[in-house]
């Protein structure tokens, strides 16, 4: 293959017959790609709740994964597929209390190269998020029906689209005997969804690359800056007492009510969103200000009763330059503690009977430098065909933020279809979307990797 860097210096780019033949194999079998969609969206595998109580804590990720390990085994790779042992990552910032990974496995499969070319990680998650009342769909979600050349179904875009284009490009490679430089991991992980932690699961695991794809639906543009994510819990205390009946002072054994205290402190935050909207550190080209808010809420036991207990669940985002060494969030959820301190400090009650915070997870945000080479011949693959190529920022997180922080894999977000179609009712990607995706890929796969003309050298 002949690539050009972004200098024009000459590199091995991809021959035109070599072109051709993948391309040709992507078009006539593009059945056979939706086909591969449709059994992927076909399994339900919304996002369990593993959290004590649930009722939702089973999903058909285990044969989904199965379905993939058997197809990446028949291009001959090599399968690692394992249940990750959860108490091993207990410790971890973004690791829930209750995370476990019994039948819902992870899959890697490993295409070893030639040797002499750069390495390559594509990374996608194959749970979803619920869908909804079945009602508002067109169609039953799981049911993946075609219409109008759009796969409609929970997923389809998000991403399980976006895995099948780039499982589809590997294929279209091997089965024109194209045989790569560098290896080829392909990672389909859990979790993305909810806490993410399936891709670290995998990192702690060791795999690495020089670089990484994630074909999340980008329009085929590039994410290169995502915000972090800070979930932490405020318990505010009170004392139970008749709420029919006048409390004398709390210092007299009277009631005190936690929703009317947690007021004051909801407001401490709310401030500090307004401050950090107007500080300047806190701008950023690709992204969004970020901000502090409640997102859930439980208070009270009974309509009679001074609530004794308010919790505010509240979610946080900050930028990459607000990250600690290690890449978290410490430095605004300093700043978030501290608010709540000084709030509660001006109330008699409270400043006794201090509010208390449980953080559930820490998602770090990343930043991948423009003139990155994997952006450059992503880029270069898209443009290519007349697609996409830009670089975006992305508010939400996304698995290749984990990569690029916490795996030094630097993993920009690559694939086809729109993320304002993820989430919602008749969920749906265009079978050209889904064609232009593996072509793509198949070509960025290629100028990263590099080809093996199988007798010691690249064409």
């Amino acid at each position: 293959m002949r690539e050009r860097s972004s200098s024009g210096s000459s590199r091995d780019e991809l021959d035109p017959g070599a072109i051709v033949a993948v391309d040709e194999y992507i078009e006539e079998r593009r059945a056979d790609l939706v086909e591969l969609v449709q059994g992927l969206v076909r399994f339900d595998t919304v996002s369990v709740d593993l959290s004590p109580g649930s009722e939702h804590r089973r999903n058909e990720e285990k044969p989904l994964q199965e379905m993939v390990a058997d197809r990446l085994a028949r291009l001959g790779a090599e399968i690692d597929q394992w249940e990750p042992d959860a108490s091993a990552l207990r410790d971890h910032p973004m690791m829930p209390p209750w995370h476990h990974w019994k039948d819902r496995p992870i899959t890697v499969g490993v295409l070893r190269g030639a040797g002499a070319g750069r390495s390559l990680i594509i990374n996608g998650h194959v749970n979803v998020v619920d869908p909804g009342h079945p009602e508002r769909w067109s169609s039953p979600p799981f049911a993946a029906e075609v219409r109008e050349g759009r796969v409609y179904g929970r997923g389809a875009v998000d991403m399980k689209g976006g895995i099948a284009a780039a499982l589809f490009a590997v294929e279209a490679l091997i089965a024109n005997g194209v045989r790569l430089r560098g290896d080829l991991t392909f990672e389909a992980v859990t979790d993305e969804e909810t806490c993410a932690m399936g891709t670290v699961a995998a990192i702690e695991r060791g795999y690495r690359a020089d670089a990484g794809l994630v074909p999340e639906p980008t329009r085929l543009n590039l994410w290169i800056a995502t915000r972090g994510l800070l979930h932490g819990t405020l318990r505010v205390p009170g004392r139970s007492a008749h709420a029919e009946v006048n409390q004398p002072g709390w210092r007299e054994g009277g009631g005190v009510n936690a929703i009317e205290r947690a007021m004051p402190l909801m407001r401490a935050l709310e401030d500090l969103s307004a401050e950090w909207e107007q500080r300047p550190a806190k701008a950023h080209p690709l992204l969004g200000r970020p901000r502090v808010q409640p997102t859930v809420i439980h208070g009270g036991a009974f309509i009679s009763n001074v609530p004794e207990a308010c919790e505010i669940q509240y979610n946080a985002t900050y930028l990459p330059g607000d990250a600690d060494e290690r890449g978290y969030g410490s430095a605004p959820r300093a700043e978030i503690v501290e608010a709540i301190a000084r709030a509660a400090g001006d109330d008699d009650w409270l400043s006794v009977h201090p509010p208390e915070w449980s953080w559930a997870t820490d998602y770090p945000p990343s930043e991948i430098p423009a003139d990155e080479a994997i952006i450059a011949e992503a880029r270069a693959a898209a443009r290519s065909l007349g697609a996409g190529g830009d670089s975006e920022g992305i508010d939400t997180t996304y698995d290749g933020a984990l990569l690029t922080r916490l795996g030094c894999v630097p993993s920009p977000a690559f694939g086809p279809g729109d993320l304002g179609r993820a989430h919602t009712p008749d969920e749906w990607i265009g079978i050209d979307e889904l064609v232009l995706g593996a072509r793509v890929y198949a070509r960025a796969i290629c100028r990263w990797c590099g080809i093996h003309n199988g007798k010691g050298g690249a064409r």
